[in-house]
This record gives C-alpha cells, structure tokens and sequence, in this order.
C-alpha cells in the first residue's frame, strides 16, 4: 500500500508506517546559534513498533510528536456548524434582494423606533 515497510537497523528488523501528521510541523536549522533557517515542513512521519505490536489501522496519526499535541484536532479545530439548507438559500436570496435595491421577504420589525443611524452602525463592516 505505500505506507508499511521494514526498519533495519544493524541486524534487527522492525515493522514501520508511514502516517500523516494532523498538521503541519515546521523544521528549523541553525549554523551559528542564534539565527535560525527554516528547512522543512514535516507533514508525514515514520511510526516504528515492536516486531509484536500491531500495525495501525489508520492513515493518520491523532496525536502528533509532542504530548500537548494529544486530540490535536478534536481540542484545537472548530467542528463545521449544521446548516439548513433552506435558511442557506433564504438568507442568500434576501442579500442578493437588499443589494439589488429591493427588500427583504418575510421580514418581522420588533422595534419600530429602528432607525438609519441603527443600520449604519450594524451593516457598516460590510459596506
């Protein structure tokens, strides 16, 4: 498959994987200790086990080279959100409405001393 192959280090043979990392590491090298040159990014590792240990059943390795990289992704990345669809659809067709010069369909005014000052304040990133 690519991914699995032996080690050999003098006469001892050990299984070896190749597994992805959960993100990427950068590698850094230094000629005179203090100015440091990067020389890599590290994407990929080497996992050698045992000859006994099992081989990994995945393509990527969870937890990264360190032990604060533990669930890395888990811990550390947003989950995407679920979005309907149809509030997707409905929202985009109001904005291409409001910024067509038109109105916004089925819109419910809670506060009728609303007034343009309010929009700027609220809509003035996006302009």
């Amino acid at each position: 498959d690519g991914r699995t192959g032996t080690f050999v280090i003098g006469n001892d043979r050990f299984p070896a994987s190749v597994l992805d990392l959960p993100c990427v590491v950068e590698s850094y090298k230094t000629y005179d200790d203090s100015a440091l040159v990067k020389t890599a990014d590290v994407g990929q590792m080497i996992l050698v086990r045992e000859s006994g240990e099992a081989s990994p059943d995945v393509v990527e390795y969870r937890h990264g080279l360190t032990p604060p990289m533990r669930d890395a992704r888990k811990r550390r990345f947003r989950r995407e959100p679920d979005l309907n669809p149809e509030l997707v659809q409905r929202v985009e067709k109001d904005l291409v409405n409001i910024m067509s010069g038109g109105t916004v369909e089925n819109l419910d005014i809670l506060d009728t001393n609303f007034s343009i000052v309010s929009l700027v304040i609220i809509f003035g990133n996006c302009w």
